[in-house]
C-alpha cells in the first residue's frame, strides 16, 4: 500500500503534465555514480531515517543530480516521446510500482554547470508547477591531507564546509579528478564519495560508479519555470505535505485498505519536516 500511495500522490500528476513536453538534449553520460541518501525526515526522531537511492550522472559539460525513480521516468520519457497518453501511462505507472519509494524530501533534479559553466540549477515540481532556482557554484572547502578513510577502494581525504544552516564533513577521492559530488556539493580536488552533517541527518553515501560506454542521455524538459528561492522551496513543500494530508483526512481521491493503513500514511507526511537546506 505504501507504495501505491507515494505513486498515486506524487508520480501520477507528474506523469500526466510531463507526457507532452519537449525536452532538450545537454550532454551525455561519461560516469554514473549511485549515492545512497540517508536523511532523517523528522529532526526530533531518529527513528524517522529514509533511504532513497540517488544518480549522478557526469558528462563532459555539466552534470545532473536526482533520484533513481526520476532517472527510470527520464529514460521513459526519452525513449517513448511517440506513444500515446494511455501507453505512456502504463509504462510510467509499471516502473514507479517496481522502484523502491524514496523520500518527498528528495523530489527535486539539480544540473551543475548549467545554463553556464560555474552555475547550478535546481528544478522541482509542485502544485501543478515546475520551479527553477540558479545560483553560482561555489563553496568554501577547509582540506584535510590526511588520508582518513578508504571507501570502495578509494583513499579518501577529509573536507569540512558550511552550507545552508548544516556544517558538513566530506570524504573526497583525488584519484578521481572530478570535482563533483551528490547534490549541490563540488569543487573538491576530487570526487566526493561520502558526506554527511555534522548531526548525520542527511549523509549521501556512494555505492557504485560505471563508465558509461553506451549513449545514455542527460536532458532536461523544456517548461514554463517559475523562479523560486530556497526558502520559498522549503514553503512550498511544506505546503504541499499539508494538502495531501488534507486530502487524505477528507476522504480525497486515495483509498486504503483499513485505517490503520491511513494512519500511517497521515503519520508519515506530519513527519517531514526536516529539509536538508536550514532557513
Amino acid at each position: 500500500m505504501k507504495k501505491i500511495f507515494f505513486s498515486l500522490i506524487f508520480f501520477v500528476p507528474f506523469t500526466l503534465s510531463t507526457f507532452a513536453q519537449e525536452i532538450q538534449l545537454l550532454d551525455s553520460t561519461k560516469w554514473l555514480c549511485q549515492y545512497d541518501y540517508n536523511l532523517l525526515e523528522d529532526s526530533t526522531n531518529r527513528n524517522s531515517a529514509k533511504n532513497t537511492a540517488m544518480v549522478l550522472q557526469i558528462g563532459s559539460h555539466l552534470s545532473k543530480f536526482c533520484t533513481s525513480t526520476s532517472l527510470t521516468g527520464d529514460s521513459i520519457h526519452y525513449y517513448n516521446q511517440d506513444v500515446d497518453l494511455n501507453t505512456y501511462t502504463q509504462l510510467f505507472s509499471k516502473a514507479m510500482y517496481m522502484a523502491k519509494p524514496g523520500s518527498l524530501l528528495a523530489m527535486y533534479v539539480i544540473y551543475k554547470n548549467y545554463p553556464t559553466p560555474g552555475s547550478m540549477f535546481f528544478t522541482a515540481y509542485g502544485d501543478h508547477i515546475f520551479y527553477k532556482l540558479e545560483q553560482p557554484l561555489k563553496m568554501v572547502w577547509e582540506l584535510d591531507n590526511q588520508q582518513d578513510s578508504v571507501i570502495l577502494g578509494f583513499n579518501c581525504q577529509k573536507a569540512r564546509t558550511s552550507y545552508a544552516g548544516r556544517n558538513y564533513t566530506a570524504w573526497y577521492a583525488p584519484q578521481i579528478p572530478v570535482s563533483e559530488g551528490p547534490y549541490k556539493f563540488n569543487g573538491l580536488p576530487g570526487l566526493i564519495l561520502k558526506i554527511c552533517d555534522t548531526k548525520n541527518e542527511h549523509c549521501f553515501t556512494l555505492t557504485s560508479m560505471k563508465q558509461v560506454n553506451y549513449f545514455q542521455p542527460i536532458f532536461i524538459s523544456k517548461n514554463d519555470y517559475v523562479d523560486i528561492t530556497p526558502k520559498e522551496y522549503n514553503k512550498m513543500m511544506k505546503n504541499k505535505l499539508i494538502s495531501l494530508l488534507g486530502t487524505l483526512q477528507g476522504g480525497g481521491t486515495v483509498t486504503f485498505n483499513n485505517e490503520e493503513d491511513k494512519a500511517r500514511a497521515m503519520k508519515g507526511l506530519k513527519i517531514k519536516n526536516n529539509f536538508i537546506e536550514k532557513f
